[in-house]
């Protein structure tokens, strides 16, 4: 991963600015960790959210935005602008807390991980 991008996401997470959410990248809630690294990528680079409601498909209503055409993982610009191999990471969580060894970061972000968590595996193991 970009060791600049990197210390800007830690920063971010750890900042108080974002409400976590979950299940999407972003939501009235707040965002997810993902999120979070598009909003960063948006910020420098003029790029925009695009609303588009509630997601009827599962009938809930959960507000949501795309970014760049995904609102669930990383779309290939966030991706080639954090130097990330994947849209969304595979970290190990061989904690007491969580019973696998191996799990994707958005899934630990919904599981509960608070940001100061996620930024701790982000800054050891990205």
């Amino acid at each position: 991963m970009n060791s600049q991008v990197k210390e800007k996401w830690i920063a971010a997470l750890r900042s108080g600015e974002y409400e976590q959410g979950d299940g999407k990248l972003r939501t009235r809630k707040g965002y997810c960790c993902l999120g979070v690294l598009c909003d960063l990528y948006s910020k420098e680079n003029a790029w925009d959210w695009e609303f588009r409601g509630d997601d009827e498909t599962i009938h809930l209503p959960m507000d949501y935005w795309y970014f760049d055409e995904e609102s669930e993982f990383l779309p290939i610009s966030v991706m080639e602008w954090s130097g990330l191999k994947t849209n969304c990471p595979e970290v190990n969580v061989n904690t007491d807390a969580y019973e696998g060894d191996y799990d994707l970061i958005a899934n630990l972000n919904d599981a509960g991980y608070s940001f100061d968590a996620l930024s701790n595996i982000i800054e050891e193991q990205l």
